[in-house]
């Protein structure tokens, strides 16, 4: 079973997808846009043939270590455009959905108008174990980039 948490009508953060019954999952809530922030593992195999899954793999390290600007860059270079389609729906997830997914679902949040607290605060109430390690790399990236 998916673990995952809309954080709001269009943004989705959480766990690990293993099964094509977590894509049919995904797929049965609206979610047609994923990002995999693991570094352990791609999910491309899992939407091969799949038309109705944008995928894209943004691989890094659960380590505590600097997120570097190019990073978030690739999340929202990937994401910003796709939700600008109607009936879009983003999900950004790392293997517990504890840090990377989070922290990049803040990150599309931050850059979509989001103030950064508001971002946070919706994070923590639709997924309130996450501990969002890398919140302030995701926002200086926003800032860095001209989305604040």
């Amino acid at each position: 079973m998916a673990d995952f948490s809309m954080v709001t009508n269009r943004v989705a953060t959480g766990a690990a997808i293993a099964t094509a019954a977590d894509v049919d999952q995904l797929l049965a809530a609206g979610l047609n846009v994923v990002l995999d922030a693991r570094a352990d593992f791609n999910d491309g195999s899992l939407f091969a043939g799949n038309p109705h899954i944008t995928y894209l793999w943004n691989p890094t390290e659960d380590d505590g270590t600097h997120k570097p600007v190019e990073y978030w860059q690739r999340t929202l270079a990937f994401v910003l455009p796709q939700l600008a389609t109607p009936h879009t729906k983003a999900y950004l997830h790392c293997t517990a959905g504890l840090n990377r997914g989070p922290s990049n679902a803040l990150c599309v949040l931050v850059a979509q108008g989001f103030h950064p607290d508001w971002a946070e605060a919706y994070i923590r109430q639709a997924r309130p174990q996450v501990t969002i390690a890398y919140k302030a790399d995701a926002i200086a990236a926003c800032q860095a980039l001209g989305f604040m």
